[in-house]
C-alpha cells in the first residue's frame, strides 16, 4: 500500500515539474520574440513593425 502512495506522490511531483517547465519555456519564447519585435521598431524608429505583426496574427486567427 506503501508503494503506490509513493508512485502517486512521485506522479504528481512530476507532472507539476512538467507544468512549470513548460510554462518557463513558453514564457522564454514569448520574450525573446516580444524583444526581437521591440529591437526592429527602435531601429527602424517607428511602430510598423509592431502593426504587421498584430495584422499577421489576426489573420492567423480567422484562417
Amino acid at each position: 500500500m506503501v508503494d503506490i502512495a509513493y508512485y502517486i506522490m512521485i506522479s504528481i511531483v512530476t507532472f507539476c515539474f512538467g507544468l512549470l517547465v513548460s510554462f518557463q519555456l513558453t514564457h522564454i519564447h514569448y520574450v525573446r520574440r516580444l524583444t526581437r519585435l521591440a529591437r526592429r521598431s527602435v531601429d527602424t524608429g517607428t511602430i510598423a513593425p509592431i502593426l504587421v505583426e498584430l495584422e499577421a496574427a489576426q489573420k492567423a486567427k480567422k484562417e
